[in-house]
């Protein structure tokens, strides 16, 4: 039992284990944080020294607090997926682990969840990462992106054994809703003496328009901008989702014109004023696109990147947000009433016109959706090589709907006409009797987009990936293609599986893909695809079928479970190339029928009777042989029986 101890670490303390130590918060000598030891970061931990973390540590990291590894600087993890260190925010979220240019470091069962944003950040170095967990990365900032590994510059990576999962971006805020009209019309003065005639209402004030909402964030398993090369193998990537756009804001109403004054009587007869207009309503504001999700991206990199051998699957891409409301144009003032004539028996005054309704505005456009890819390649300095991945279930965003205009059965009303005086009464126009104002139109639907496997984008000719031995079974979506080409970029695809029946075609792009040479379409048969089990099980036409030329060209002597990577299945046909090996990151083993190895090492000896007596005496069911929950001479009989015919 690992044996526990606490230590913190802050500006304030000081750690006598240090060589020369500036501070508390600076390792400049040699540290090692035993196994078992609780380990409290109460600020940013820099590392200028080597520090070394052994199995079963708990490191508890301050909210907002990083880890920074400076030049000359080595972090060493030295556990393992049994007994993890494990590197946890003490509340909220921390600000993840850190490589400066000239730092090192090796990782092996080092857990590190709860993170702000960028869960590894590396800048010119090479750490190596194995058997590691990257887990719980959000980022609050709108618009932010989130990062399981993000590197720079001439860093080169080794990543196997790995998980990178559940890193979520943000959602866009929705846009803010337009400003009405805000001040409105004013009313027409009734006559006066000087001026008989009712002076004209102004028009309303025109509503401002919605606004534009933020788009979702972008989600990366694994980014490499601008240098980086990388191996990474035997790793699992899932559940990557970029962030959903915001909802346009509603275009908002104008604001009611104002009435016309009333006329009167003196010398000559007054007539009243017209109303004002109505305000124009405001148009929707255009919704936010959704943001994109990548397993892994890398660009310009200046070698090979070899990704080889991974379980990349659930990446979903951010809806597109919905366009905004249009607003409704506001209606017009009453005109105002004409004068009677009184006693002179002249003709009375006339009533003014109703002002017009104001225009409505036209429904905001639907944010575009997010894309979805597990590898994105962009112009390599050597081809990525991408052998023996089993890729499965991406999902792109859906296009945002579009801003509704103002329905045309919503009444649009102009202000009435006056009154005339007596004894005429010649009444104003009413505004609603005339032409109906524009009605507005509604938005533009936001633009699909799509799901690949592999993308592939290039400005100068050359072959941009070699892929092989893959599985692709991309989701039952539309628009999802195994491979997307652009530019000038070459895809060269040999001994891959294509389940057409989830997706759309097998590529897309104006670039160059190809289905290669012994390629399969056909269904992997995966064990259990709704929980994440994407073994492949009898019956697959993924057995057997694939290239071992590439198989041994990376090195893969074991599959992404440990069986055996080249193995024959004696039910299956070889149709592949070479020596029979499976497509995808999993071989197809069947397991041999040996009841009596009771400490699984493929051999019959004394230490499986020393476990078979053990297991008797302590009534342990490995013990029933027969099955019939009773530990007696049947059991034993049996084990002799099955320990004496030896295994397969």
């Amino acid at each position: 039992m690992l044996k526990t101890s606490t230590i913190r670490i802050s500006a304030a303390a000081t750690l006598s284990l240090l060589a020369g130590a500036a501070s508390a918060d600076t390792i400049v000598g040699n540290l090692t944080w035993t196994a078992g030891s609780a380990i409290d970061v109460t600020e940013d931990l820099i590392i200028q020294g080597t520090l070394t973390v052994e199995e079963g540590v708990a490191v508890s990291i301050a909210n907002g607090a990083e880890i920074r590894v400076q030049s000359g600087g080595f972090l060493s993890v030295e556990a393992s997926t049994a007994t993890p260190a494990t590197f946890l925010p003490a509340s909220g979220r921390w600000s993840g682990l850190v490589f400066e240019a000239g730092s090192d470091g090796e990782l092996t069962g080092a857990v590190l969840r709860g993170i702000d944003s960028e869960a590894v950040r590396i800048q010119d170095a090479s750490p190596a990462f194995y058997h590691c967990e990257i887990a719980d990365v959000r980022n609050g900032t709108q618009q932010g992106a989130v990062h399981g590994i993000l590197a720079f510059g001439s860093s080169n990576l080794m990543i196997e054994g790995c998980r990178i999962y559940d890193l979520v971006a943000p959602t866009g805020n929705d846009g803010d809703g337009g400003e009405p009209g805000r001040t409105g019309g004013n009313d027409g003065a009734d006559g006066t003496n000087l001026s008989v005639h009712g002076k004209n209402g102004t028009a309303g004030e025109d509503a401002g328009n919605g606004g534009s909402a933020n788009r979702g964030g972008d989600a990366y398993g694994i980014r490499l901008v601008d240098g980086p090369i990388a191996t990474i193998r035997n790793t699992e990537m899932f559940a990557i989702e970029g962030g959903v756009g915001g909802n346009g804001g509603f275009g908002g109403s104008g604001k009611r014109g104002g009435n016309g004054g009333d006329g009167i009587t003196f010398v000559v007869v007054g007539n009243g004023g017209n109303g004002g207009n109505g305000g124009d309503g405001g148009n929707g504001g255009p919704g936010g696109d959704g943001g994109d999700a990548f397993a892994i991206w890398s660009t310009n990199a200046t070698g090979a990147v070899t990704v080889a051998q991974n379980v990349i699957h659930t990446i979903v891409a951010g809806n597109g947000g919905e366009g905004g409301r249009a607003g409704f144009g506001a209606q017009g003032g009453s005109g105002g009433n004409g004068a009677d004539t009184g006693i002179t028996f002249a003709r009375g005054g006339d009533g003014g016109n109703g002002g017009f309704c104001g225009n409505d505005g036209d429904g905001g456009r639907g944010g575009n959706a997010g894309k979805a890819a597990a590898v994105v390649v962009e112009n390599p300095g050597a081809r990525a090589v991408i052998v023996h991945n089993t890729i499965a279930d991406l999902t792109q965003g859906v296009r945002g709907t579009r801003g509704a205009r103002v329905l045309p059965e919503v009444p649009s009303f102009g202000g009435n006409g006056g009154v005339g005086g007596w004894p005429d009464y010649l009444e104003g126009s009413d505004g609603a009797d005339r032409a109906r104002p524009r009605n507005g139109s509604n938005g533009a639907w936001g633009s699909y987009s799509l799901a690949s496997g592999i993308t592939a984008n290039a400005a100068t000719q050359g072959v941009t990936a070699q892929v092989v031995n893959n599985i692709f079974s991309m989701g039952e979506t539309v628009r999802s293609f195994a491979f997307e080409a652009n530019g000038s970029s070459i895809i060269a695809s040999d001994s891959n599986l294509f389940d057409t029946a989830n997706f759309e075609d097998f590529a897309t792009g104006g670039g160059t893909a190809s289905l290669g040479f012994a390629f399969v379409l056909g269904d992997p048969v995966f064990a259990d695809r709704g929980a994440g089990d994407y073994r492949i099980m009898p019956g697959s036409v993924a057995i057997d079928a694939g290239d071992s030329t590439f198989t041994n060209q990376v090195g893969l002597s074991e599959d992404f479970e440990g069986n055996a990577r080249v193995f024959d299945d004696a039910d299956t046909a070889n149709t592949g190339l070479f020596a029979p090996v499976d497509m995808g990151a999993f071989e197809y083993t069947v397991e041999p029928d040996c009841p009596a190895d009771l400490n699984g090492d493929g051999l019959l000896d004394l230490s499986d009777i020393t476990a078979f007596v053990s297991a008797f005496t302590s009534n342990d069911p490995v013990a029933d042989f027969d099955g019939n929950g009773v530990y007696d001479l049947s059991d034993i009989t049996s084990f002799v029986s099955a320990f004496s015919a030896g295994c397969p």
